[in-house]
């Protein structure tokens, strides 16, 4: 199956778009990250490029994957040709990357809890989504981790970066699926990773008294993982410390476990989405979603599907 890519940047204010002259891409988008990562090189006529890059757009098929801004890059000037190199984050990068005025909010929801701090360019966030009773932020809590902590309080699933830059708290009620067979599989993996796991976390109350409340995590103990944690009051989960030691044991497990799969070609898939093989019975949630191409090798996408406390 044939696929068309393409790249812009914007350099000194002048959007300059590659419909052709791919040398390669990697574009990779991750279940608790919250930003879509780019890296490419790109043939371009000699001397298009002399300036600042500040801004990278990147599409497959029509349909913009990527929009963003650059971490690093640059630009080899050949006699004939040039080379760009360009590795890039999406804008909702910027979640991660500021801070929340500490403080405690009243009756908020997701527009309105984001209203209330910085505006972040082409970041979008689900519409319509539930009202809690308070939020407090506490110590530079980041924007991103106030999102984090609203979230699991809303609706108990973890927030993720839905499109380019959409935050989303949980998945569309139109979720979509890519069905396919073995036959078409490239590879198919497994996958443990329990380097993150917290198998006990204690918390001091407001007053300093230690072990005031304590988690337990039992999928730890079954595996003979001891990691523990003590920490200070959490003024972000201040009328529910048990929750948030919940939550905490339950971030520790992310991405502990999981299937990945190998084909050529790609599709809209996106992050929450399901993914089957429908002649081995597999049927999981997309959790993680890397593209790459080269002219050598066409586009290829590795599915990962997390089997963990938010991702199934």
């Amino acid at each position: 199956m044939n696929h068309t890519v393409s790249l812009s940047v914007r350099v000194d204010g002048r959007k300059i778009t590659f419909d052709s002259g791919c040398i390669s891409f990697r574009f990779e988008k991750e279940r608790y990250t919250p930003y879509t990562t780019l890296r490419a090189k790109w043939h371009c006529p000699r001397g298009d490029i002399f300036g600042e890059i500040d801004e990278v757009e990147f599409k497959i098929d029509g349909v913009t994957r990527h929009h963003g801004y650059p971490v690093s890059c640059g630009v080899e000037h050949g006699a004939k040709s040039a080379v760009l190199s360009i590795e890039s984050r999406g804008f909702s990068a910027a979640l991660a990357q500021n801070q929340c005025a500490d403080g405690m909010m009243t009756d908020v929801n997701l527009e309105s809890l984001m209203a209330a701090g910085e505006a972040f360019p082409e970041v979008d966030y689900q519409t319509d989504t539930p009202e809690v009773n308070y939020v407090n932020y506490y110590n530079a809590t980041s924007s991103w981790e106030a999102v984090v902590c609203y979230a699991i309080r809303a609706s108990g699933y973890y927030p993720y970066i839905a499109g380019c830059n959409t935050v989303r708290i949980e998945p569309p009620e139109d979720y979509g699926e890519l069905i396919i067979n073995s036959k078409d599989l490239i590879y198919r993996g497994h996958f443990s990773d329990h380097s993150k796991i917290i198998s006990r976390i204690t918390e001091k109350d407001v007053d300093g008294t230690p072990d005031a409340f304590e988690a337990e995590n039992l999928f730890a103990a079954q595996a003979k993982i001891v990691r523990r944690r003590e920490i200070p009051f959490d003024h972000e989960w201040i009328m529910d410390s048990e929750a948030g030691l919940g939550y905490m044991i339950d971030y520790s497990m992310r991405g502990k476990d999981a299937d990945v799969f190998r084909y050529f070609g790609c599709s809209e898939l996106e992050l929450t989405d399901f993914f089957t093989v429908e002649d081995i019975d597999f049927y999981g949630e997309v959790s993680r979603l890397i593209i790459e191409g080269s002219p050598a090798s066409g586009i290829v996408t590795t599915v990962w599907c997390y089997h963990d406390n938010y991702c199934y």
